[in-house]
């Protein structure tokens, strides 16, 4: 049984000995005697009906109604001590009113972590909490620097469930100041706050602290503490940490002569973190089958439900996550995480008006939740204005004059997207200046134009309509749509009039073209893709080119940091003249395979920085000019600098081939893309 305290021992002697004014060791018949001994020893259970019944004989002897609440306090009935200490304040010293002050507000603190009903429930009981520490703060008006240690301490654990993660680190700062040690409670939520305030190194040695005392939350902080090594961009060291937790759980335990073994829960923590740390490293395949298992073992586990509709998002497949998330929303009504999934699959589904109420729903009630917080800034990223601006030069040489590429060229523009309306509208405009020279002329139209587009559901569509500046082809416009089929399947068609994105050699000799064009893509997961076209281009010269074209990439390897992708393609096309003034082959094909490596150098949360390396070779067949290996690089850095706010630039290497001769281009592109 647990020693006394050094004020209980206080208070309990100086009712006995000096309210009464006898030794105890004149009186050992006596039972406020009795009491003071077993007080002494801790035996306050015992101690207490004897001072309760001497207290039903004086009912209003103030010594001994104090006597009653303490003991009571002693046992740790600090709800009903703090009743009896309103019900008669004046029967209490400043120091007693204190001690049952923080006993109860310590109290409190501790029922907001037990396990409530659901996370609603939870945050009701640490604000309740949180605003009796404060009343009773401004009644005193003692300073939070001069309350007590043990409130001090208490509070750190109801900010971390209150969200207040900044300030939580703040007051920890201050206590170590002071040259306080933090006590075994408060270094897992101090880990976790420091965590989800962004500061991952902080928050480690708080949580290994944590988990080296082990306790009856020692699941919870491992699996803390793996996340805060993957945030810490220490993949490897979670995964591994994870693994050797896993090994030394078994799936069942049992106890010495019992009939059959128990689950171990531990366990279950360790699969469920290790899939959830392999999926945010990219190791999406072996996350979602270790999910699926445990989904088929236990379909009514809410979190297991939503942590699969959570790998399935990150694999590119919006409809199977949408199912997940709200099979779990089914099952635990009032779970953020549920919810927070489905906001997501929503919106990816181009549902915003089903997405929105859940959004704001959230963002009323957990304003401070990091995850909500996350969310919200990518939900004002993908709806808010949206900018995108380009820049792109380059140079050809080795050609007699004749190449569609020109000898300089430069592409430079901008277009800004206003914000959804009414989650589905978008009105946007765009200038664009498209410069090329040749060995005699030179094209410079400055293209500006204006649209709207329209995405609701399974169906997008844009409408654009622009002018080149140049005075050839009048009016430029450009009407599409699409259909999204599935998960993996979308189909498109586009028609544009004056093309600006027909040949500018073309342009040069006085032609323009219109455009007509089928697409599809094939997007099977998150580790490759496919896109197909097949078109026409028909120029004022009355020649038609037709063209099919096929390109796709496929992961090889997959690491935390680093990836490597095979790509390739299929290109042809032909002309129905031979004597056009520009270039303008009879048939042509091309094959093209190579490598993507892409690595990332650094990560903050949102904010990275990654560069792609792309080496490839095509084989370009054309007719009556036989055929040629054309090799090219293409070298790019991005920089991400918060949710949809990148900045590209690279250079690129090719050797191609046109009319059987062959030429040098080398050009630099940059691409800025700010939403907000």
């Amino acid at each position: 049984m647990p020693s006394p305290s050094p004020l209980a021992r206080c208070v309990g002697l100086a009712i006995l000995f000096c309210a009464f004014s006898v030794p105890a060791s004149a009186h050992t018949d006596d039972p406020l005697a009795r009491v003071a001994a077993l007080r002494d020893q801790g035996r306050w259970l015992e101690a207490l009906p004897i001072v309760q019944e001497e207290l039903a004989r004086r009912p209003d002897d103030p010594l001994l109604y104090r006597l009653n609440t303490l003991l009571l306090a002693d046992l740790g009935a600090a709800y009903k001590a703090w009743e009896l200490y309103q019900a008669r304040p004046s029967a209490f010293e400043p120091e007693h009113a204190q001690r049952l002050q923080n006993d109860y507000l310590a109290r409190l603190v501790n029922w907001s972590r037990a396990l409530a009903v659901d996370e609603e429930a939870r945050l009701d009981e640490a604000e309740d909490a949180e605003r009796r520490i404060r009343e009773y703060l401004e009644h005193t008006g003692t300073p939070d620097a001069r309350t007590a240690l043990r409130l001090r301490l208490d509070r750190l654990v109801l900010l971390n469930r209150l969200g207040r993660h900044a300030q939580l680190r703040e007051e920890v700062r201050m206590l170590q100041a002071e040259g306080h040690v933090l006590p075994g409670y408060v270094l897992a939520p101090v880990g976790a706050s420091l965590k989800a305030a962004g500061h991952p190194g902080e928050a480690i040695p708080f949580l290994e602290a944590a988990a080296a005392a082990g306790g009856p939350e020692a699941s919870a902080i491992r699996a803390e503490l793996a996340y805060a090594w993957l945030e810490n961009e220490e993949a490897g060291r979670a995964i591994r940490h994870l693994e050797e937790w896993r090994g030394q759980e078994p799936a069942w335990r049992r106890v010495p002569g019992a009939r059959s073994p128990y689950e171990n829960w531990a366990r279950y923590d360790a699969d469920l973190t290790l899939a959830l740390v392999r999926a945010y490293s990219g190791l999406l395949p072996e996350a979602q089958q270790a999910l699926e298992e445990m989904v088929a073992m236990a379909p009514r586990n809410a979190g297991l439900q939503t942590s699969l509709g959570t790998v399935y998002a990150l694999r590119g497949w919006p409809s199977r996550s949408l199912e997940r998330h709200q099979v779990a929303h089914h099952l635990e009504p009032n779970e953020v995480s549920p919810r927070l999934g489905m906001i997501e699959a929503w919106t990816a589904l181009q549902r915003h008006d089903l997405a929105r109420p859940l959004h704001d729903q959230l963002l009323a009630r957990h304003p401070a939740r990091p995850d909500v917080q996350r969310l919200h800034r990518q939900w004002r990223a993908e709806r808010g204005w949206q900018v995108h601006a380009w820049l792109a030069t380059g140079r050809s040489r080795g050609s007699d004059g004749t190449s569609p590429l020109g000898n300089e060229d430069r592409n430079a523009g901008i277009e800004v997207q206003g914000p959804l309306l009414d989650d589905r509208w978008r009105a946007f405009a765009w200038a664009e200046r498209t410069r090329v020279d040749y060995d005699t002329a030179r094209v410079d139209p400055l293209w500006r134009g204006a649209g709207l587009r329209y995405a609701f559901d399974r169906l997008d569509a844009e409408l654009a309509v622009g002018s080149p500046g140049d005075g050839l082809g009048g009016t430029a416009v450009a009407a599409a749509a699409g259909w999204r089929f599935n998960d993996l399947w979308r189909a498109g068609v586009q028609a544009t009039r004056n093309d600006r994105a027909a040949s500018s050699q073309a342009r040069a000799a006085g032609i323009t073209a219109d455009r007509v064009e089928l697409q599809g893509a094939y997007r099977p997961h998150e580790r490759a893709a496919l896109d197909m076209a097949l078109g026409r281009l028909r120029y004022d010269d009355g020649n038609r080119r037709d063209f099919a074209s096929v390109a796709g990439w496929h992961r090889l390897a997959t690491q935390p940091t680093w990836t490597v992708d095979a790509v390739g393609g299929l290109y042809a096309s032909r002309g129905c003249r031979d004597d056009a003034p520009y270039f303008n082959p009879a048939r042509d094909r091309s094959l093209e395979a190579g490598l993507r490596l892409d690595q990332q150098l650094w990560r903050r949360y949102q904010r990275h920085f990654r560069h792609r390396l792309t080496v490839s070779a095509s084989h370009y067949r054309q007719e009556g000019h036989g055929s040629a290996v054309v090799p090219s690089v293409h070298y790019l850095h991005e920089w991400q600098f918060g949710p949809g706010r990148v900045l590209e630039y690279g250079v690129r290497w090719s050797r191609p081939v046109y009319d059987g001769n062959r030429e040098r281009h080398i050009g630099f592109e940059a691409g800025l893309h700010w939403g907000q």
